[in-house]
């Protein structure tokens, strides 16, 4: 497995040339919507990293951006390598891209924050951890974490993918294709699979403050696996919130589709809020 290290300080980088750096990332990729592109929105002194999920896009956390910056916080939406352009690109990336592609908008917030936590969804959350553990930010906010894919045939992925390289996804809605990619790339899913096993192998070591938010019926992610790893982890300040099943199984907690979305949304920033002040 890669393992994951710390950034490289990019401190003295002025905030136009980090901007520049990543803007230059999602050109080289195609990113064609300009609502897919890293954002940086400066409001208060706390910042938060806004990280989205596999085959997904900076889309998928704007509403959560939108939120955020209107309580005061300062907001950096990101794009992961090899999303938010054309799904083949997602074949050539691994988990250590995906990490990588956080640290431009990591040095924004620093540069212009006196606390700076991440915030991811799915997969999004696995990078958010490795963020906040690896580089000493101030917490972490995981929505609907990718600890362990739901799928029984997660581990032969690797395999599978050496000769079924993409993968349609039943039943999807095109009029999600600004945001989700409508296909599986299989590759893509096989190092999203090592990318958990290389969290479960460090989980021991986080201690960052952690919240939490997960529906018991997620058909992507094992609900029961994000609630044994908070359980399990050695975070002293810890909070998880489990939604009630009847309400729904949506994956896409900041999508419209999640009802309690407004409510988490205010439970994130009162979060934020308390651990700043700390």
């Amino acid at each position: 497995m890669t393992e994951l290290k710390p950034f490289k300080d990019l401190s003295d980088v002025e905030d136009i040339e980090l901007h520049d750096l990543d803007f230059k990332r999602a050109e080289s990729e195609n990113v064609a919507l300009k609502a897919n592109y890293p954002h940086f929105e400066k409001r208060g002194d706390i910042g938060v990293l806004l990280v989205h999920g596999f085959t997904s896009s900076p889309l998928e956390m704007q509403p959560l951006a939108d939120y955020l910056a209107l309580q005061g916080f300062s907001v950096y939406n990101v794009r992961l390598a090899g999303h938010a352009s054309d799904y083949h690109y997602l074949n050539m990336t691994g988990y250590d891209d995906w990490y990588d592609s956080v640290k431009y908008g990591l040095f924004t917030l620093k540069r212009n924050c006196r606390k700076v936590f991440a915030a991811g969804s799915s997969m999004g959350g696995l990078i958010s951890l490795m963020t906040v553990h690896l580089n000493g930010l101030d917490g972490a906010v995981l929505m609907a974490p990718c600890i362990r894919i739901k799928a029984p045939l997660a581990s032969i992925t690797p395999v599978v993918s050496m000769v079924m390289p993409y993968m349609p996804k039943i039943g999807f809605d095109m009029q999600y294709s600004d945001i989700f990619y409508h296909t599986w790339p299989m590759k893509g899913v096989a190092e999203l699979y090592r990318f958990t096993r290389y969290i479960e192998n460090v989980t021991q070591h986080f201690s960052m403050p952690l919240l939490g938010f997960q529906f018991p019926g997620d058909m992507i992610v094992s609900a029961k696996a994000t609630k044994n790893f908070f359980s399990g982890v050695g975070s002293k300040d810890k909070l998880y919130v489990e939604f009630p099943n009847k309400d729904g199984q949506t994956h896409i907690l900041t999508s419209h589709l999640n009802q309690h979305r407004d409510e988490m949304f205010a439970n994130i920033a009162v979060w934020l809020k308390d651990r700043s002040e700390k």
